[in-house]
């Protein structure tokens, strides 16, 4: 629940809803990639707000925002950084026209996550402009390349930059504001490039062809992970209250989805003709893995499955699951500044999905998620409620202000 609109509060979301659809109407699907139309939103924004910025251009297309919101490059006082990405998931069809709808913005990325970076934005211009002395420094980080885990966003950034890895970290990537993604789990992304033989199809002597081979190597990957998955539910304790909470916040099943590997394949490409067998299939595997299970081990089965199959599996990317501390600072003041907004204290959870703050907690950085509801992430008619950015930017304002000046 969130407080009433005042008229405060509706000049805040008629900020919001405009700079949404703003963020909005510049489109950055990844693949391809380009975000170079959304980050001018972005810095006019920063302009016309008086926040400092500066772009990384890591390729031709690709941009990551620095804003410095507060502070400077000094040694003193904690460093706070926020997180949140520019690119979106690329539209399975006719991208739909954003639009305003009541208290909804509609379009592709509202909820992932141009909805969170517009918070970001909104609350870095109320924080420096009200900030006075608060101690420490705030970045906001704004990257490329999120949606497929790739080198240019955050990665290569914080190769370039490491003080951008600060003290702590927020993101605003989609979680609902009754849970704070704590924790999240692995994942290895793969690819299985199954060869065949071409020939015409009506005749001998080709075997079944190399898509066919590919179904029959999903179906015993399927199969692992289904063996996998009885091995952990049988060892995990009865549902509790926090697995009740995921489950009514995200969904039925949310808490347990948490717990196991899960499997998806993403793309198969093969073939040349419907008359012709395919003389190689290649087929992209995505696993999501639970701190309970070794990737590696993993990925060991998944390429002794293959050989069987005659396949080769290529590793586009891997990382381990990971979490930060209930008990940390940053963690602590976001869970009371959502506690103070909106009367109900959120419970700490893992995250269903992947986010950059990953790679913040990989170097030690305590790292916590809070967003807004992820029930339409993805769809095609993903959309975000004003009055959740409107919560979302007094929460990142308030945990700000607690972190940095070392309250509790």
């Amino acid at each position: 629940m969130t407080a009433p609109p005042t008229a405060a509060g509706a000049a805040l979301r008629d900020e919001l809803g405009t700079l949404v659809l703003d963020l909005l109407a510049a489109p950055s699907p990844n693949p391809p990639g380009d975000v170079r139309d959304v980050a001018g939103v972005v810095t006019a924004y920063c302009d016309r707000a008086g926040l400092p910025h500066r772009l990384d251009r890591p390729a031709a297309r690709r941009r990551n925002i620095v804003v410095d919101v507060l502070g400077t490059t000094g040694p003193d006082g904690r460093h706070l950084v926020w997180n949140g990405h520019l690119d979106t998931f690329p539209a399975s069809g006719p991208p739909s026209r954003p639009r305003r709808v009541a208290d909804r913005v509609h379009g592709r990325g509202a909820v992932d996550m141009k909805g969170g970076v517009a918070a970001f934005l909104v609350a870095a211009r109320r924080l420096r402009e009200s900030a006075g002395d608060l101690p420490g420094r705030l970045s906001l980080v704004l990257v490329c390349d999120e949606e497929t885990f790739g080198p240019l966003g955050a990665r290569g950034l914080l190769r370039r930059r490491p003080d951008l890895l600060g003290d702590a970290l927020v993101s605003t990537e989609p979680s609902s504001l009754g849970l704070v993604r704590v924790a999240e789990r692995g994942y290895l992304w793969l690819m299985v490039h199954v060869p065949g033989q071409s020939m015409h199809a009506a005749y001998p002597g080709a075997g079944e062809g190399a898509i066919l081979r590919a179904a029959g190597f999903a179906r015993r990957v399927a199969g692992l992970v289904a063996e996998v998955n009885r091995g952990l539910a049988a060892a995990h304790p009865p549902p509790g209250a926090r697995d009740e909470a995921m489950d009514r916040l995200l969904g039925d099943g949310a808490a347990r989805i948490v717990r196991e590997v899960s499997l998806n394949l993403g793309t198969v490409r093969g073939g040349l003709a419907v008359n012709m067998r395919p003389a190689d299939c290649r087929l992209s595997v995505d696993l999501r893995v639970p701190e309970t299970v070794d990737p590696q081990d993993l990925l060991g089965r998944v390429e002794e499955l293959a050989r069987e199959a005659g396949a080769r599996v290529e590793v586009l990317g891997r990382g381990p699951a990971n979490s930060t501390g209930e008990d940390a600072d940053i963690v602590t003041a976001v869970t009371e500044a959502v506690t103070r907004r909106t009367g109900h204290r959120p419970v700490p959870s893992t995250g269903i999905g992947c986010t950059d703050a990953r790679l913040w907690r990989h170097a030690g950085v305590p790292a916590c998620v809070i967003g807004p509801d992820p029930a339409t992430m993805g769809t095609d008619d993903e959309h975000v409620r004003l009055a959740e950015l409107e919560a979302l930017v007094d929460i990142l304002c308030d945990s700000a202000r607690q972190y940095l000046s070392g309250e509790s």
